[in-house]
């Protein structure tokens, strides 16, 4: 990803920063009884070994997201249910949020922003709905910059998530050169906004390529059924051996499937998230996303249930 603007060399970006850099000047005079300036490759050495978290560009624009933080998320794709409760009760940081096609909307109007409002959410990620589901193609590219002009003001939008991929490909609302464009469109705008795709390994979509100017992938587990999610940590390693370079994220649906779907048993719930919080724990996974805010409304044990298991995660959040 080319970048979008040149990075600034600092050499203070904080008062820990200077802390660093007056302790390594300190150091040095130990040894010699001149005290000698450090050049500034030591200078921009010491700022790097401690240990910053953001990336700083011109016009002031800021990468939000700190490094080793884990991204726990939740989807939440109604307006009519507010997720405040359970940012609460479990620690969500990152909502995934649903807006309708730019129309000139303002900001402070969108789902995003009410989002963002809520205390504890850190970042949302926009998206582009599905043209199975109405949106047109000039929708889904103007959309595109619309959010990517957002995320220059708003570092809180730390992406966009391209909604069923690759099924729109394989059942034929959308073909790959038209994904190709919706990326380009976001790119010449933002080339930091991360662009999210997902991945039903389950499905076989290890079959595609998934060679697109993209930022990162969610492994999802749709359908609920018990062979499924008896298997799940077998589907989630071959979906992550097909992404070694890029943060992954894993899903779990507490409903899904056909016909109104099926809801995930106690067991079920707690052994696949069990599992997706110990691969975060690890380093292997980049987060993990449940859906939805409104499936926790309607069978509220699930809370419980998800404060048991992410009591356990153990990464920044």
């Amino acid at each position: 990803m080319k970048p979008h603007r040149k990075k600034l060399i600092i050499s203070f970006i904080s008062l820990g920063i200077c802390m660093v850099v007056l302790s390594f000047i300190n150091s040095q005079s130990q040894f010699s009884t001149s005290c000698n300036i450090p050049s500034e490759e030591e200078l921009t050495a010491a700022v790097f070994q401690a240990g910053t978290s953001y990336e700083i560009y011109e016009d002031n624009h800021m990468i939000m997201k700190q490094e080793g933080e884990c991204l726990i998320s939740l989807w939440n794709h109604r307006r009519d249910v507010d997720p405040t409760d359970l940012v609460n009760e479990l620690g969500f940081n990152l909502i995934w949020s649903h807006d309708q096609p730019y129309s000139g909307q303002a900001w402070e109007e969108t789902h995003m922003y009410s989002l963002l409002q809520i205390p504890g959410v850190k970042y949302v990620f926009a998206k582009i709905e599905r043209a199975a589901w109405g949106w047109t193609h000039e929708q889904s590219l103007n959309h595109a910059r619309w959010v990517a002009e957002l995320s220059l003001e708003h570092p809180g939008i730390l992406g966009m998530y391209l909604n069923d991929f690759y099924d729109e490909v394989e059942e034929g609302y959308r073909t790959e050169e038209q994904w190709r464009e919706i990326i380009a469109a976001a790119r010449e705008i933002n080339p930091k906004l991360q662009l999210w795709v997902p991945h039903y390994p389950h499905r076989n979509q290890g079959r595609h390529a998934f060679d697109f100017d993209i930022d990162g992938v969610i492994l999802n587990l749709w359908g609920n059924d018990p062979e499924l999610m008896a298997h799940a940590k077998e589907h989630l390693a071959t979906g992550l051996e097909h992404h070694p370079d890029k943060p992954v994220i894993a899903g779990l649906y507490l409903r899904s499937g056909s016909g109104g779907g099926r809801w995930l048993t106690e067991e079920e719930f707690k052994s696949v998230l069990g599992h997706y919080v110990e691969m975060v724990n690890a380093g292997k996974l980049a987060g993990l996303r449940i859906f939805s805010a409104g499936q926790f409304e309607e069978r509220s044990q699930y809370i419980e249930w998800a404060k048991d298991v992410l009591s356990e995660l153990n990464c920044p959040y």
